[in-house]
């Protein structure tokens, strides 16, 4: 059973747009109007959700975790409605309430997670085990600034920024409380007591990986699964001494170390500083996971 009719679409649109934006239908623009259709169909997707976890937990039923540095998920908007079924719908209040469903649909930007065969393979897996009734969970990065947008000028390609969470950001669940810490860097020490050996990390540059979810809908059912995208966030955001100092811009390098992690999908990496921060890439969303695993789910 679909969880709309066109009638209850119209009502929750209506109210999605005056209480996230302020505005009526006949005021909001068609950006507005996307991120509210995408924000109507995320709650029901959400609870879903909640629906799905506690069945994995109850019936303790296997999980799949896929790590992967690319997930090329594409435009969530139609796909969703059409996997719950309410497309048809979703086209019907959308002209009702005198928008252009095409027009909607189009102004999504891909989330651009991903830069190719690897990206789309992630997201297949993804979507399928959802459709299968898979409980799966996948895992990557956060990314500010995806796979580049495209511009010719003088018959040369000049790559852009792209940025995604602009209006993509709709579709994503933020969970601060459940943020991991990473360590960079230090010593280790290791030490006995009582017959036992300790390992402890010393000296370590501290990051927090904050969980964004992506909540992820199958095709004829009502089984959702999750993507966890992992943001990158200093455990201090500022150096108050240094701040105090006037020594603005050392005060924030912290910030800026642990923001460049999940800035731009596959930096360059033909120096130092870019293979570097491929690899910082790499740990960073492995440990999270790793750490974060236990508690999923």
């Amino acid at each position: 059973m679909t969880p709309f009719s066109t009638k209850s679409l119209e009502e929750a649109l209506t109210a999605k747009l005056m209480l996230n934006f302020g505005k009526t239908p006949e005021e909001a623009s068609d950006q507005e109007m996307m991120k509210a259709s995408a924000l109507v169909l995320r709650d029901v997707m959400a609870i879903r959700g909640v629906e799905a976890v506690k069945e994995t937990r109850r019936y303790r039923k296997k999980q799949v975790h896929y790590l992967s540095l690319e997930f090329l998920m594409g435009r969530s908007l139609m796909k969703n409605a059409y996997n719950l079924e309410v497309l048809p719908q979703l086209r019907e209040a959308l002209g009702n309430l005198g928008f252009k469903a095409a027009d909607i649909f189009e102004l999504e930007p891909d989330a651009g997670l991903g830069n190719g065969g690897l990206g789309r393979l992630a997201a297949c897996y993804l979507d399928s085990m959802t459709t299968l009734e898979i409980p799966a969970t996948g895992y990557s990065i956060c990314y500010e600034l995806g796979i580049f947008k495209q511009k010719i000028v003088e018959g040369q390609q000049v790559e852009l920024p792209d940025h995604w969470k602009d209006m993509g950001a709709a579709w994503l669940l933020p969970k601060p409380e459940e943020a991991q810490e990473v360590m960079f860097g230090g010593s280790v020490r290791q030490f006995w007591d009582d017959g036992h050996l300790h390992v402890v990390q010393e000296n370590a540059t501290k990051v927090l990986a904050v969980p964004w979810d992506m909540v992820v809908a199958g095709y004829g059912t009502k089984n959702v699964n999750t993507l966890r995208l992992w943001d990158a966030r200093p455990s201090t955001p500022v150096n108050m001494d240094l701040f105090a100092r006037g020594e603005y811009l050392k005060a924030q390098e912290e910030e800026a170390m642990a923001e460049a992690i999940a800035k731009i999908l596959y930096p360059d990496d033909n120096h130092y500083e870019g293979k570097s921060l491929r690899l910082k890439q790499q740990y960073f969303f492995v440990s999270a996971t790793s750490t974060s695993i236990p508690t999923a789910r």
